[in-house]
């Protein structure tokens, strides 16, 4: 299993990818004035800032994502106990695993130990299989640090509750640089909502 060549902050750049996007931020405003009687969507920005302030955020789920993730199974365990989305991951009973993940760790020696581990491991799990072993029963030798593979469908209300957990200082740095780069997908596709979103949820 080949290493993968990471950016700055240990992640992959193709590891996050938008499959699908419905319903931006003229929708949001759209649905929104309904409960006003009007459906024009004068000053949308506006009428976004006062619903994310006054938390008056049911609407934004008329919004959906759909990303393709490529992450180490540890940090899919934390991904998935986000629960308001609807989750499909590859299944190493059928497949063969992913490269494993390098960890910035600041310790070379520590570094080098683990990816020992990892290969030694591999190895391992290559050779069961060599030996008649089935995969569902293989993998179980298999680290966290292995990467898994699922999409994600997620409304922009869920997604907001994610970035805002998962950007925290105290989030585990390898899921943060993963919602660094889901937090720029959506400043991409819901400019308006990001930015209110940024300034008065997230502080930023």
């Amino acid at each position: 299993m080949d290493e993968k060549e990471y950016d700055e902050n240990g992640k992959h750049q193709q590891d996050v990818t938008l499959e699908n996007f419905v319903n931006g931020d003229n929708e949001i405003a759209k649905y929104a004035r309904i409960c006003y009687g009007r459906e024009d969507t004068d000053n949308k920005d506006g009428l976004i800032k006062t619903l994310i302030t006054n938390g008056h955020t049911s609407v934004f789920e008329h919004s959906v994502f759909t990303f393709r993730i490529i992450c180490p199974i540890f940090v899919a365990r934390q991904w998935m106990r986000h629960r308001i989305g609807s989750y499909t991951e590859k299944s190493l009973r059928y497949t063969k695993p992913g490269s494993f993940t390098k960890l910035e760790l600041n310790n070379t020696d520590a570094e080098e130990l683990i990816e020992v581990v990892f290969k030694t491991t591999i190895h391992t799990y290559e050779t069961l299989l060599n030996m008649g072993i089935k995969k569902e029963q293989a993998r179980a030798i298999l680290p966290m640090g292995i990467e898994t593979e699922f999409y994600w469908t997620v409304n922009a209300r869920s997604l907001m509750n994610f970035l805002k957990l998962r950007l925290d200082p105290h989030a585990q740095k390898e899921i943060r640089s993963y919602a660094e780069a889901i937090m720029d997908v959506f400043e991409e596709k819901m400019p308006i909502t990001a930015k209110h979103f940024s300034k008065y949820v997230l502080g930023r």
